[in-house]
């Protein structure tokens, strides 16, 4: 399935239930690669991950 942009596939994700939101502060050098590792190794694979502080203007 396509999606017109960014935010219509992020809704979707959030709505099938796979969508991880971290809504607080994450370094994006150093604990976005640990989380996502940790996630990932979790049972079925983990779920797609939306970091939404990371101290960088990024609007999606």
């Amino acid at each position: 399935m396509a999606w017109k942009n960014q935010q219509e596939f992020i809704d979707a994700l959030s709505r099938a239930g796979e969508l991880l939101r971290v809504s607080t502060y994450v370094d994006p050098k150093l604990e976005i690669a640990e989380i996502t590792d940790r996630i990932s190794k979790s049972g079925g694979g983990g779920k797609a991950i939306l970091f939404e502080n990371t101290g960088y203007d990024f609007l999606y």
